[in-house]
């Protein structure tokens, strides 16, 4: 296992996506993560099997077991 934070651990080979919070409205709320959370689980089912995801205050991290996937969210994300 490779450690990517405190207390989460990926399995080796499964490949991480990192996305800041984006603050869009004068309360600081993340307007946009609903569309963010909708389309990951849309696309590659709950998480488990082919993704799982980390949050911290700062961002969050998506961690994608086929490199493929990680690069399909990230070209849509970031």
């Amino acid at each position: 296992l490779t450690e990517i934070g405190i207390n989460m651990k990926v399995k080796e080979g499964w490949v991480k996506v990192r996305v800041p919070w984006i603050q869009d409205d004068q309360l600081g709320n993340p307007v946009w993560w609903n569309e963010v959370c909708a389309w990951t689980v849309e696309q590659f089912g709950l998480p488990g099997e082919k993704f799982t995801f980390y949050p911290t205050e700062d961002y969050m991290d998506f961690v994608f077991k086929h490199s493929e996937d990680a690069i399909y969210f990230k070209l849509r994300w970031i």
